[in-house]
């Protein structure tokens, strides 16, 4: 089936006391920029030609194959347009390809055109990153006063790990869900009497699961110490 062709007449009616036809916005030039676009057909046939409402389906160009695939270079000013392909005399379209239906209801490709735009390498520069500030390279060397203070604290979010959450009644219940500022943070287990270990432990998440690794490392102690602990 043949797209639907406007009539002249629908397309630009009579204006009243024969007044010319302006062409074009105020300030803008009557006739813009070609742009080269290229046709594609990739699904064989002998002859194959295309139509288009870029002249109101009034003329038909054939492409020329080369290899497997059928081409034409038209000059289009920027814009919207419907074509279709007549292979071997029918009238196809690339479903490869965006698509949609007329007002009668044929499926016919669809192109955009947009107007070309060179391209700026000089802007590129503006993505670079800062250079460092020379204020960053005369950082005073810790001496051992700097050694001798104590460590500062550690934010209070952070013993929020899972090793830190009471065991729940219900041994089938899941833990809860970890919060996002303690993941990829190191835990350290320390001070407690009844874990004679090092307990280190960190969170990870994969997509929505979360996973946590433990590494426990038991200590060495004095005979003393170890008697304390079988006391308690």
């Amino acid at each position: 089936m043949e797209p639907m062709v406007p009539k002249t007449e629908d397309l630009c009616p009579p204006r009243p006391g024969g007044a010319p036809e302006f062409h074009g916005m105020a300030g803008y030039p009557a006739q813009p920029k070609l742009v080269p676009t290229m046709i594609v057909w990739s699904h064989g046939g002998s002859e194959v030609a295309v139509e288009g409402s870029f002249d109101n389906w009034t003329n038909r160009q054939t492409l020329q194959q080369s290899g497997k695939n059928f081409t034409v270079v038209k000059l289009l000013p920027p814009g919207v347009y419907q074509y279709k392909f007549i292979v071997d005399g029918e009238w196809k379209y690339d479903p490869n390809q965006a698509a949609m239906y007329d007002e009668i209801g044929n499926v016919n490709n669809v192109l955009e055109v947009h107007e070309f735009v060179p391209e700026n390498i000089g802007g590129v520069s503006g993505f670079d990153p800062p250079p460092s500030p020379p204020s960053s390279y005369n950082n005073l060397e810790p001496c051992s006063e700097d050694y001798s203070k104590e460590p500062p604290q550690m934010p209070p979010h952070l013993q929020l790990a899972l090793l830190n959450v009471p065991q729940p009644i219900d041994t089938q219940q899941a833990l809860p869900r970890p919060w996002h500022v303690i993941l990829n943070h190191m835990y350290v287990q320390k001070g407690s009497p009844n874990v004679n270990a090092l307990v280190l432990g960190t969170t990870h998440r994969y997509k929505s699961k979360y996973i946590t690794t433990l590494l426990y490392k038991p200590k060495r102690t004095s005979p003393q110490e170890q008697e304390q602990l079988d006391e308690m």
